[in-house]
């Protein structure tokens, strides 16, 4: 039985999953009761026993989380949560030793893994892709996370640092990122900056109905492009066997895949594309990153 939990720039997801698979109780809060907390970390343990006590969990086996973080190569040090913030604006984690801290506390082994990775881990699952292949997973919700895996394999870095994509420069881009960086990639592909197109073009349509509405219109066609130009940079690199696609914007309803994907072939590299690769679409399942972690932390018991 290992805890896995989800810990995202919106909501915080909390899991008991059994033989690193099947979720027999979960439970969603806002991710505000850790960032806004005086003691973040007191407030994530609360969380976590509040979970236990409520729901009758007995023997547990470990915990394991998945932040909005490059983590470093220990898989226990959070290296900065940009898009986790607290009431002064400052990031909530910032080279903190997440998983030692709970450890003491909660007396059980206790990993932290970027949560895109976990994903990444559930999709590999799910879709029984071969782990002998390389797998891109590229996911762009509130910000966008990516992920690399090269024959089983994950490309960490030299200090876990690898594959900030959110935060890769757009040449000539000239929007103020969160991180505090002009022109970073999730100013133009992300779910703040779709949020943005609504408040602009659409403001009195629902977010999930902008690509059912206006997906043929110039704003949202940019979205996509910009969507598809990370994936096009990523496939020219890693040469793929199989790019994931997924996270809140690609999942929407309405969201132009065929349109999507003709844009990435067309800008990724020649070579690359004389060989092509697959594209797989992440399902929207709420869960999938409480199951990754659980799939995380079930390699690291048994490495």
């Amino acid at each position: 039985m290992i805890i896995g939990i989800d810990l995202g720039g919106t909501n915080l997801r909390i899991g008991a999953v059994q033989d690193a698979k099947r979720v027999l109780a979960s439970r969603i809060i806002d991710s505000n009761v850790i960032a806004r907390a005086e003691a973040p970390l007191e407030a994530l343990e609360q969380v976590i026993r509040n979970f236990i006590s409520e729901n009758g969990i007995g023997k547990i086996d470990a915990i394991s989380l998945g932040v909005p973080s490059s983590v470093a190569n220990d898989k226990e040090t959070v290296i900065c949560t940009t898009n986790l913030r607290n009431h002064q604006g400052d990031a909530v984690f910032q080279q903190v030793n997440i998983a030692s801290w709970l450890r003491q506390r909660m007396n059980m082994p206790v990993f932290v893994n970027n949560d895109t990775k976990n994903i990444l881990l559930y999709d590999v699952y799910a879709n029984g892709l071969l782990q002998n292949d390389v797998v891109i997973g590229i996911y762009i919700g509130t910000g966008v996370g990516a992920s690399v895996l090269i024959r089983g394999e994950s490309l960490d870095g030299a200090n876990g640092a690898a594959l900030d994509m959110g935060h890769i420069p757009y040449y000539g881009g000239k929007e103020r990122c969160s991180c505090g960086k002009w022109g970073c990639c999730e100013c133009y592909a992300s779910g703040w900056k779709l949020q943005k197109i609504r408040s602009e073009f659409y403001p009195d349509d629902e977010i999930g109905d902008l690509f059912l509405k206006h997906a043929e219109e110039k704003p949202l066609q940019e979205l996509v492009r910009s969507c598809a130009h990370v994936f096009a940079v990523m496939a020219t690199i890693f040469n793929p066997n199989t790019m994931i696609a997924g996270g809140g914007v690609i999942e929407m309803k309405g969201f132009p895949r065929e349109e999507f994907e003709r844009q990435v072939n067309e800008n990724t590299g020649l070579d690359v594309m004389s060989y092509g690769f697959r594209y797989v679409y992440s399902e929207p399942l709420a869960e999938k990153g409480v199951i990754g972690a659980a799939i995380f932390a079930s390699q690291r018991l048994n490495s």
